[in-house]
């Protein structure tokens, strides 16, 4: 049988189903939110004139490795796939459909990348089931 996987993912997990042995990992992404920053009044050097110099930078610079290491894990669990569905409600799947398409295998197994809104575990395994049908 084929290793055909699905995976749905948003900003918090991704969820991948593997058809072959009839598996399901979650993966966390723990990716900082920017809810749980302080105000910008109370945050960094005030510069005057109501500018602050505060930790954004630092802020999106960590954001984005965090990404990039969430997105790492996640190609990982799926390098070796014969085919790929990738689906979910963020921008998350585009960004994991770029790094697929980096990997010269894995770009010729990816079948689709779709958007899905938030979903149970089975209405995600059943969504898998029927992309590879």
């Amino acid at each position: 049988m084929k290793n055909n996987l699905g995976v749905w993912i948003d900003g918090t997990k991704a969820v991948i189903v593997n058809l072959a042995n009839d598996s399901v990992k979650e993966v966390l992404a723990n990716i900082d939110s920017k809810t749980n920053h302080i105000s910008d009044k109370e945050v960094g050097n005030f510069l005057g004139a109501g500018h602050h110099n505060g930790n954004e930078k630092t802020y999106e610079e960590r954001k984005k490795h965090q990404t990039q290491s969430f997105l790492n894990t996640v190609m990982t669990e799926i390098k070796n796939a014969d085919g790929i569905y990738v689906f979910g409600p963020s921008e998350m799947k585009t960004h994991l459909r770029t790094h697929i398409e980096s990997d010269k295998k894995l770009a010729t197994v990816l079948k689709a990348v779709d958007s899905a809104d938030k979903m149970t575990e089975n209405q995600i395994v059943a969504a898998v089931k029927k992309q590879f049908a």
